[in-house]
């Protein structure tokens, strides 16, 4: 019985010692996965120490002088002398950013073409029209540089005193009043597409191909009103030119302590914040997107950068990245295309 048990044990263990065909031995196998593992790691590790290899091309998705501009230029600047590469801002305006964003889509994703850009074009523009990319596929966010709000801005010498001066004209006198905008189905679009629906009022809305032209347009009497950013409408603010009636943050801005918000107003959807943000084609590796972060990170503690930011009331004192940059964009796919689709603007 003892023979019977110990020849059954040797023929299991020389069964567990022969080879199955089609697979690897164990040990082998392993060692093979680590060096997998290893080399990958390596290469990981080797794109971020080669990273950049030439020069960077960074999109610039709106007209030069805007805020996304000047802190896109600024932020390239302090970047570049920390990199060792050049940072080469490039114009690429048109579609709300879209144009941009399509040429950052056909890219190669290895960090050497960026867009700077606000995030209208990933999170509104896609649901206005047909575009040649996919807002939350095609993108990796690398980091948020600016925030910005908008402001419902009149002349200095316009009778309207406040904003439901502005509303009241508008709705006793139908089409009389209209409203300049630095684009489609960005904030100040939205803001008052907002406000049309709540009041059930006729203001004819006139795109501009910026914040510029837009306030040339207000200042020259070509428009009763029109919507801007911060960047925009301080310096024309500061120059007595213009005043603001309110404006679109969650709450109140320092230099303007007086004006209200949308939401004050009793408008629940008010609240649109406009970020500038930085972004790279999906297939960049991990390592250069961090490589790229902790640049332009380091290049917005400058003086020179920081300087910018607050003259334009954009400087945050925690800007995202990562993970938290991408659910920013997400929620805002979300919200603003809704308003979209309420307000019939939609494809």
């Amino acid at each position: 019985m003892g023979k019977e048990i110990r020849k059954q044990t040797i023929v299991k263990l020389n069964l567990m010692r022969t080879p199955v065909k089609g697979l690897i031995p164990f040990k082998k196998g392993f060692l093979l996965i680590t060096l997998i593992l290893g080399f990958l790691g390596w290469t990981q590790g080797a794109q971020a120490q080669e990273f950049p290899a030439r020069p960077i091309t960074l999109l610039i998705s709106m007209m030069p002088g805007a805020g996304v501009d000047l802190g896109a230029r600024m932020i390239a600047q302090g970047a570049t002398k920390i990199l060792g590469q050049e940072i080469i801002p490039v114009t690429k305006t048109g579609g709300g950013g879209s144009v941009a964003a399509g040429i950052l889509a056909n890219s190669k994703g290895d960090g050497h073409t960026l867009l700077a850009g606000t995030h209208g074009a990933l999170t509104n523009v896609p649901h206005l029209e047909s575009v040649a990319f996919d807002p939350l596929k095609d993108f990796i966010p690398v980091i948020q540089y600016g925030s910005l709000i908008t402001g419902i801005v009149v002349r200095s010498d316009s009778p309207h005193k406040s904003f439901k001066d502005l509303i009241e004209f508008a709705r006793k006198n139908p089409g009389k009043v209209s409203f300049g905008t630095p684009g489609i189905g960005i904030a100040p679009h939205l803001a008052m597409e907002i406000v049309k629906l709540e009041e059930k009022v006729d203001i004819p809305l006139i795109p501009f191909p910026g914040a510029t032209p837009t306030l040339t347009a207000l200042l020259g009497g070509h428009v009763s009103a029109c919507g801007v950013s911060t960047s925009g409408f301080l310096p024309h603010l500061r120059a007595g030119k213009v005043k603001v009636l309110a404006t679109t943050g969650d709450k109140r801005i320092e230099v303007i302590p007086d004006v209200p918000t949308l939401f004050e107003l009793g408008y629940p959807q008010g609240v649109l914040i406009e970020i500038y943000l930085i972004t790279a084609p999906k297939g960049t590796p991990t390592a250069v997107v961090k490589t790229l972060e902790g640049a332009f990170r380091k290049a917005m503690e400058t003086p020179e950068f920081r300087a910018l930011a607050e003259n334009l009331y954009m400087y945050v004192e925690d800007p995202l990245s990562g993970q938290k940059l991408k659910e920013f964009i997400e929620d805002q796919y979300a919200k603003n295309g809704e308003i979209i689709r309420k307000a019939k603007l939609g494809k």
